[in-house]
């Protein structure tokens, strides 16, 4: 059984014991709970704080840098009271920017051997990077960040907007980078539910969530407009900071999550108000409320789009910063029952597969990535060399089969790197250079996309390593690009390459003559995404 090693940004001790005693959901433990029966032996570490206070105090210039450049902090003594047993596990999953750096940063030191999985928490949220990426100065930061988060062998991001900026930092390549959405414990509002505990029917609008990107001033403003109604607000007290609160309105600071839970049980209709950060936020709030089956109001903003809530279906969405919206949405769904009750079911359809579980689930499967001896990289330029040998000892099978020499090379690549939608992967074997394939003419709305410029090394022949190969790009279209439509051209005379292409799924679609005579295959598969 493989070792799994959770680097938390904080200690975890308290939390595994509430989980273990039924009073707090799974949700902080990012899936830990669940190795065991995924076939991983997961193991993490508490911090002394003593100790970690006096590193914390060396390294507080770092600190501090991060802090101004991103907005996050770089927990790097914790790292290092870490790193040993980081060390002795097979592999290791970071869990938010505040340690899956310093993570990162002993990688890139040599100090950490076993692959590195990191799991974006809030990524670069404001601060001096975000200027100079959006203003596209390549600063020394910048350089130094993206260095950092190159020592990582897999990355997770739980937003499409994290992947806009992997894409801006050049880091994004979906052989290394994977698409999960947050989920929280059904389990533990399915016991909440069947409990003791009496649920009134008093009509309630509940509001939960201590981040940044909550909006509680629009929320009472909305309240002030609906003096009949009670509202309860969960939270800290630096969201409420000089806001006036309304007479109807509850507040209610730290509660523990029992409580909170509790308060998600009585309430009639859940209300996520949120500014618009461009970045991931509200996931675990709007994710508690569909575990807890009950109607929803949220904030339209990219920070949970992913979750694909259908508007008067699913949940009801309203513009950020908008009083007047979320007033009437607050009160037509006080009036109308039967609209509660459908927005109820569904959200009660979404806990299926919004649950910490089926987090887990998904992790296991970056980490099976993350740790495979024969893996899909992208291409570098270190392996320039190695592609236009592949390519020239095989130019029989491509449909430009000219010679391709060293400058033209280099040229295609400087064309590559500044291309988007085309991405050049390596298949390694224990670290050996074994073949090439791409994926490219990417088109992620309609879902398709082209697949192909196939070689591998002649002293490689005959092992499986093209089939491999491929299988491997197919799962990237599928599971990470989400694509539904896949397409090659391949010379009919190619037996090998067709029946392996046959046997893969792939139909021909159409055939069709080159200048020089020689026919060409047009083929197709139709693939269909996997849910996460």
């Amino acid at each position: 059984m493989k070792k799994i090693f959770f680097a938390f940004p904080s200690n975890r001790a308290g939390t595994v014991d509430r989980v273990a005693k039924g009073l707090s959901p799974d949700n902080e433990l990012y899936g830990l709970n669940h190795m065991s029966k995924l076939g991983f032996e997961a193991g993490y570490s508490d911090a002394y704080s003593p100790v970690q206070r006096i590193l914390d105090l060396i390294f507080l210039p770092l600190y501090k840098l991060f802090q101004r450049q991103i907005d996050i902090g770089f927990h790097l003594g914790r790292a290092i009271l870490m790193f040993l047993k980081v060390n002795s596990s097979d592999v290791a999953l970071t869990n938010t920017d505040s340690i899956g750096l310093p993570v990162c940063f002993l990688k890139r030191l040599g100090l950490i051997k076993p692959p590195i999985v990191y799991a974006v928490g809030l990524f670069y949220i404001q601060g001096e990077l975000k200027v100079a990426i959006d203003s596209g100065k390549n600063t020394l930061f910048r350089r130094f960040y993206t260095w950092i988060l190159s020592g990582a062998d897999h990355i997770i991001y739980h937003s499409p907007i994290e992947k806009e900026k992997l894409v801006k930092l050049g880091l994004y390549n979906p052989a290394y980078c994977t698409f999960i959405s947050m989920g929280s414990d059904g389990n533990f509002f399915k016991n909440l539910t069947n409990s003791e505990f009496i649920i009134q029917n008093s009509e309630l609008i509940l509001s939960v969530g201590r981040d940044h990107a909550r909006d509680y001033k629009t929320l009472f403003l909305a309240a002030e407009k609906l003096p009949e109604l009670n509202f309860v607000v969960i939270c800290s007290q630096r969201n409420i900071d000089r806001l006036i609160v309304p007479k109807n309105v509850k507040v209610l600071l730290n509660l523990p999550y029992r409580e909170v839970a509790e308060w998600y049980q009585k309430a009639d209709v859940v209300v996520i108000p949120m500014k618009e950060m461009h970045r991931s936020s509200g996931q675990m709030t709007l994710t508690d409320a569909i575990q807890a089956g009950k109607p929803i109001i949220a904030s339209d903003v990219v920070g949970i789009a992913h979750y694909g809530l259908k508007n008067g279906q699913d949940a009801l969405l309203v513009s950020p910063e908008n009083v007047k919206q979320l007033a009437e949405a607050i009160n037509k769904l006080i009036l109308d029952i039967i609209l509660r009750r459908k927005l109820g079911q569904g959200t009660r359809k979404l806990a299926r597969r919004f649950t910490t579980e089926n987090y887990a689930g998904n992790i296991v499967e970056a980490v099976k990535l993350a740790t495979d001896g024969i893996r899909l990289r992208p291409l570098k330029k270190k392996d320039l060399e190695f592609m236009r040998r592949l390519r020239n000892e095989n130019r029989q099978y491509f449909l430009d089969n000219s010679y391709i020499s060293k400058p033209a090379q280099q040229k295609w690549f400087e064309q590559y790197r500044r291309k988007t939608g085309d991405y050049m992967f390596i298949l390694e074997d224990k670290r050996k250079s074994i073949g090439a394939g791409a994926i490219y003419n990417i088109d992620l709305v309609n879902k398709t996309a082209e697949i192909g410029r196939f070689a591998v090394d002649k002293q490689f022949y005959g092992r499986g390593y093209g089939k491999l190969m491929l299988n491997k790009i197919l799962s990237v279209a599928k599971n990470e690009l989400r694509l539904s439509k896949l397409k090659l051209e391949v010379y009919k005379d190619n037996k090998r390459a067709v029946n392996l292409y046959k046997a893969s799924g792939f139909q021909v679609e159409r055939a069709f003559k080159t200048v020089e005579g020689k026919k060409i295959l047009l083929m197709i598969k139709s693939i269909y995404e996997k849910d996460k």
